[in-house]
């Protein structure tokens, strides 16, 4: 695992997913924005997958979960993120052609309803299933728009994080958080009012994924509480920063390329079944456990608590590429048509199949993108978290307390009754240079106030 506590701006560049990892799709969108922007791609490669996907879950650790994905793409000011936008593009095209048929679907009801609002028996209003929808609507709009889907997963993407901030301000945006956290888990999602023109929402499941880029600033707008559990279920990814490159123009993808997205995206969307992965699932527990075990070391909690759903995420999107080349093995085995034919003729095929891609390369692949994740919790959140858990770091469970703090090795090392010199020496020991007074000072008066230490003749103890 990376060192998350001295992440630097930089440290995320290189190429995280080797070639034969790659699928056709996978290559392609990975190959349009250049190895600088790999990760950003990658995230917005697998949350579009996991609603092209719709009919197919993963059983991770004993529970059987959706391939939901919240993920947010941040960069300055022309770093390019527009390309995500062309990615997203080429990916739902099927759905994004869908959208556009029932609009004007939409439209012509409109306009007739419109005709006859004076007529004597009104028609109902029919259900219009968009799956890619919108965020610079309503909340109400957009909970009645995610029933009509009819237990299919949907996609929000959005070039502008600041369009649903705008649209909805503070409360819209609370209530716009609490509905990606119960999608995230595909959990119920109702919404009842009074007016029998109000919309009334039950989803028994809410199947719902959702990309947004831009700025830091608008990050820091979205996750302006960072202990709902939001930020935990979303995933960061970091575009270049561009601002010393030298001009460069993005390739467009070529017909050919096309053709290839094309393909592989209209075969997810006919894999079905649940997904079990033995190796995959060992391998997350590993990575859990090994981040867990490095945290502890130094009492790092901000770095405990993240891995514990970041690991989950790695999960998903790693399936994600897992179909990705399953597509391929199917195109190449019978071809598109006939891999069509097979997807149909075999439901649990995609199953079958998943369990020989998860090789040597695709569990390195998963490490990457778990450590990356918790790399970008650390560099966007990493202090304010840290500050919140040193608030709160007296935490009663029962009628005990335990002390969770990066001092914490200090306090271990230290014998039973010690000095204020003894003290000093402990953290130059554990921390490679002398602290300051003030930090002294500080350490003691906490662990004075936290009950752990009283004063003690001329040096301090312990208690019991």
């Amino acid at each position: 695992m990376n060192n998350t506590k001295n992440v630097k701006k930089e440290q995320v560049g290189g190429t995280r997913i080797p070639r034969q990892a790659r699928a056709q799709g996978v290559r392609e969108c990975l190959d349009h924005v250049g190895m600088e922007n790999e990760m950003p791609a990658l995230f917005t490669v697998t949350g579009t997958t996991s609603v092209l996907a719709s009919d197919v879950t993963v059983e991770i650790h004993n529970r059987v979960q959706p391939l939901t994905q919240i993920v947010n793409i941040i960069g300055e000011a022309a770093s390019r993120k527009s390309s995500m936008d062309e990615i997203f593009a080429e990916l739902a095209y099927e759905l994004l052609e869908e959208k556009w048929r029932i609009v004007e679907e939409e439209k012509m009801w409109r306009i007739e309803a419109k005709r006859d609002r004076n007529a004597k028996k009104q028609k109902d209003k029919p259900r219009f299933p968009l799956r890619v929808q919108t965020l610079n609507t309503t909340v109400a709009n957009l909970a009645e728009r995610l029933e009509d889907v009819d237990g299919k997963r949907a996609i929000s993407f959005t070039p502008e994080i600041d369009i649903p901030l705008t649209k909805w301000g503070k409360t819209g945006t609370n209530e716009f958080s609490t509905m990606l956290r119960l999608s995230y888990d595909g959990a119920c999602y109702e919404r009842e009012a009074k007016s029998l023109e109000a919309a009334n929402v039950h989803i028994r499941s809410l199947q719902w994924s959702v990309i947004m880029c831009g700025q830091p600033e608008s990050l820091y707008k979205l996750m302006s509480n960072t202990t709902n559990g939001l930020l935990s279920r979303t995933a960061i990814a970091k575009m270049h920063d561009n601002t010393y490159d030298l001009y460069k123009t993005d390739r467009p993808f070529t017909d050919d390329e096309k053709r290839s997205i094309h393909q592989v995206a209209h075969l997810l969307g006919m894999m079905k079944g649940t997904m079990v992965l033995p190796k995959l699932e060992a391998r997350s527990i590993k990575w859990a456990n090994n981040v867990c075990m490095t945290a502890a070391k130094d009492g790092n909690d901000v770095v405990a608590r993240c891995r514990l759903r970041d690991h989950v995420t790695a999960y998903r999107m790693t399936v994600c590429l897992m179909l990705f080349k399953v597509a391929e093995r199917l195109i190449k085995e019978h071809g598109y048509e006939g891999a069509e034919k097979v997807l149909v003729e075999n439901p649990d095929i995609t199953a079958r199949l998943i369990v020989d891609e998860q090789s040597s390369a695709m569990l390195k692949v998963y490490d990457n993108i778990a450590d990356y994740i918790l790399d970008m919790d650390m560099l966007y959140f990493g202090d304010k978290l840290k500050a919140t858990y040193e608030d709160k770091n007296c935490r009663v469970i029962g009628e005990g307390r335990t002390y969770r703090t990066a001092n914490d090795t200090i306090y271990e090392c230290l014998p039973f009754v010690f000095s204020r010199e003894m003290l000093v020496q402990q953290c130059k020991m554990n921390n490679g240079e002398d602290p300051t007074d003030t930090k002294v000072s500080s350490m003691l008066r906490n662990w004075k106030r936290q009950g752990l230490i009283v004063t003690e003749n001329n040096g301090y103890a312990k208690k019991k």
